[in-house]
């Protein structure tokens, strides 16, 4: 009666053990290779379906029975197409030189901005905390327009905003002297990119501030009726075009471009998707470099996502990475020191 207790739970946790096995090759190939409902689900549950089967493999390895190397096979092939969601990079010592600087991104939300009013305590909030960090160079997304002086600390700004152009506000303030700037419009959305060419003593490298399309999903109020699934399907599916069409864009502006460059933002886009892929090709990303625990910056109805980032070239050394859980946005800032 017991051994067969025993065998009855083995065959449970072996059926566990194909299913998130499966799960996991399955999620791997689709986000690697499509952008679809498909791909965006399995760009967002990825990093659950490897942690299961992580603790699947210990479970076998402790059981020491043969079937460790159905997880563990699709644990390896998930590290022929992504990084581990967890970093373990350990903190180095930063001394003080001149090549050093800071860089941050942060997707702001408006300073919280309701019905054209400050939010004076969210405001407040934020400059402190960049007043605290003080970074050399800080890129927002969703700037406010009341508060263009209140980081007038910087000696150099491009504030991205044109009276005609129906856009989200974006901004770039720098310690260095910013020698060129410009736009890189998207079609149809008020999404958009800015981008600075900045002189870090004497090395130019050329800084894109990019805020992709979002899928506006926090505004389907159901999800549990058929009309509200189809809404999100159907926001789902325009997102991921848009986005697409985006990041050609801006790899092809970039493309003229032939000194270093760093891509920072709020992708609204996993590290799962092909969007990432694409930005984060010949570029280190600066959380898998020198991050610790799984970067997270958003939260998606309380469920984690790491959607902004920091991708610079791989002639830049990346001396630290940090994330931050201060709830002043709905994102959270990035912060990364770098080295010429």
């Amino acid at each position: 009666m017991f051994l067969n207790k025993i065998i009855l739970y083995d065959k449970f946790w072996l059926i566990i053990s194909y299913a998130f096995s499966a799960l996991l090759l399955v999620g791997c190939f689709i986000s690697y290779y499509k952008s679809n409902i498909f791909s965006f689900f399995f760009s967002v549950t990825i990093p659950i379906l490897f942690i299961i089967n992580i603790f699947i493999v210990f479970y076998w390895l402790l059981k020491r029975k043969k079937h460790i190397y159905i997880s563990l096979l699709s644990v390896c092939i998930h590290f022929v197409f992504f990084t581990t969601p967890l970093q373990l990079n350990g903190k180095s010592e930063i001394l003080d030189d001149e090549d050093v600087f800071s860089f941050m991104t942060f997707n702001a939300r408006d300073f919280g901005v309701l019905n054209n009013i400050r939010n004076i305590e969210r405001t407040k909030k934020i400059i402190d905390f960049i007043e605290n960090k003080n970074p050399d160079i800080t890129c927002f997304q969703e700037f406010s327009k009341f508060e263009f002086q209140s980081f007038s600390y910087y000696p150099h700004t491009f504030v991205g905003y044109r009276p005609n152009f129906e856009k989200t506000l974006q901004v770039i303030y720098s310690k260095y002297p910013i020698i060129n700037k410009g736009f890189v419009d998207f079609p149809d959305t008020r999404n958009q990119t800015i981008y600075a060419d900045i002189n870090i003593n004497g090395s130019i490298v050329r800084v894109y501030n990019i805020h992709l399309q979002s899928y506006r999903l926090r505004f389907v109020k159901s999800i549990l009726t058929f009309d509200g699934a189809e809404i999100i399907i159907n926001k789902i599916a325009e997102a991921q075009k848009k986005q697409e069409v985006q990041v050609e864009i801006i790899l092809k502006h970039a493309s003229d471009f032939k000194g270093k460059i760093i891509f920072c933002g709020d992708f609204n886009s996993t590290n799962y998707t092909e969007n990432y892929k694409k930005l984060s090709q010949n570029k280190k990303d600066t959380f898998v470099s020198a991050g610790f625990g799984f970067g997270i910056t958003y939260y998606l109805l309380k469920y984690p996502l790491r959607l902004d980032y920091i991708l610079i070239d791989k002639e830049i050394d990346v001396l630290s990475h940090e994330n931050f859980n201060v709830s002043i946005s709905d994102h959270e800032p990035v912060l990364a020191k770098l080295k010429f």
